[in-house]
């Protein structure tokens, strides 16, 4: 068995990038040398880096990983820190009594309810910027009015508060430009204090806000904080993210005519369209997780208390589960992605943000068949922020 603390340089992470949507080669370069590396991260700790795909889900799904390190007393999620209560931050058997609730609530049908209002709400966006045109910023015109009107549809937000709550979000989440630390924070205690109010205020509704409040009596029900907790997690994880996933699956593209020449044919189903975007879509850092107990994986031992990142960028273009990898080959049987994690922490929301990419590509492939990118692909602008890369503006004309 191999020990951890191999006196060996250590490749600092995350690795360098030339790229908004294509992973760093050194990712590929460990993938290839073996499923498991220790890496140096920016803050001085060291980590385990994970790369394979049969390795990531491994551990996606592997009770000895958590979100906590051992022995760490949980917060309890207040009215000035609804973060405490963040689903995705939590372990069994808290975690499972969570998600159990909001899974009965967060049902196909109610997918299916958003995806006929998304459909309207797309079109009249993109109506908007062909009557602007005839050039247009992807991400201002679409990419992130799509997301946050379905997630205020979601929560049962009335249409005078949405544009107060899309404010606050965006100081908060998308750090706009001219928003100071201080206006940040006060935006955060602000949409806190509204997302509680709101769920004082939702008894007969039919959001999921309101589904959750009729419930919250019952044994397995959850608490008006608990409920205000999961509806800023459920913003927190479901805006940005998918702004995100629909400029990166636009840019990817773009940038493949032959791909794009098949989809305005009709010879690729969207939804199989998608699901290869989704699987290409890369990030910056990872999924972490924290050993619980004295693990071996791969004939590593991982001490209790060692970090773990969790490479879905790297599982999602391994060759040894997707024959030529960096392809979009959404004509071919592919085995499962990755995009949306695995095991007990599997994206509550996958459902939601396949719908949104769904409609927001189809309307915009719909509406503007000549759509083309507006500037040469290595002048666009992008950062990495977070966990994600960010795409700030995506220059399209037609």
């Amino acid at each position: 068995m191999q020990d951890e603390h191999a006196a060996t340089p250590l490749p600092a992470y995350p690795f360098p990038r030339t790229s908004a949507i294509e992973p760093p080669p050194a990712l590929a370069e460990l993938r290839a040398a073996g499923p498991l590396h220790r890496v140096q991260l920016a803050d001085g700790r060291q980590a385990w880096l994970v790369t394979r795909y049969d390795e990531v889900r491994t551990l996606l799904g592997h009770p000895a990983f958590g979100t906590q390190y051992p022995g760490t007393v949980p917060m309890t999620e207040s009215e000035d820190n609804l973060a405490a209560g963040f689903m995705f931050l939590k372990d069994p058997p808290e975690h499972t009594r969570l998600r159990r609730s909001v899974t009965r609530a967060f049902t196909a049908r109610r997918v299916a309810e958003l995806r006929r209002r998304a459909m309207p709400v797309a079109a009249d966006l993109v109506d908007q910027m062909l009557a602007r045109g005839p050039e247009a910023d992807v991400m201002e015109a679409l990419a992130y009015p799509l997301p946050i009107t379905m997630i205020s549809e979601l929560l049962g937000i009335a249409a005078e508060d949405r544009g107060r709550f899309r404010r606050w979000s965006d100081l908060i989440l998308r750090s706009v430009e001219g928003g100071s630390d201080e206006e940040m924070g006060a935006a955060f205690l602000d949409l806190q204090q509204f997302v509680v109010k709101l769920v004082d205020g939702k008894p007969d509704g039919t959001d999921l806000v309101s589904d959750l409040a009729r419930h919250s009596g019952e044994p397995d029900g959850l608490t008006r904080l608990e409920i205000a907790a999961m509806a800023m997690g459920l913003l927190m994880a479901g805006y940005v993210t998918t702004a995100s996933a629909i400029s990166h699956a636009l840019l990817r593209l773009l940038g493949s005519p032959q791909v794009m020449a098949q989809v305005r044919a009709g010879q690729i189903e969207t939804t199989r369209l998608v699901e290869e975007l989704l699987r290409l879509q890369d990030e910056e850092v990872g999924i972490n997780r924290i050993a619980q107990q004295d693990v071996e994986i791969c004939g590593v031992r991982i001490a209790r208390g060692d970090t773990v990142i969790i490479s879905r960028a790297g599982a999602n273009r391994d060759p040894g589960a997707f024959p030529d990898p960096t392809a979009i080959s959404a004509g071919a049987e592919r085995g499962p992605h990755l995009a949306f994690g695995h095991g007990i922490h599997h994206c509550l929301g996958a459902a939601l943000a396949r719908m949104e990419l769904e409609v927001a590509l189809g309307t915009l492939i719909t509406k503007i068949p000549g759509i083309r990118l507006a500037v040469p692909p290595a002048e666009l602008e992008w950062s990495c922020d977070g966990m994600d890369v960010s795409i700030k503006r995506l220059p399209v004309t037609w």
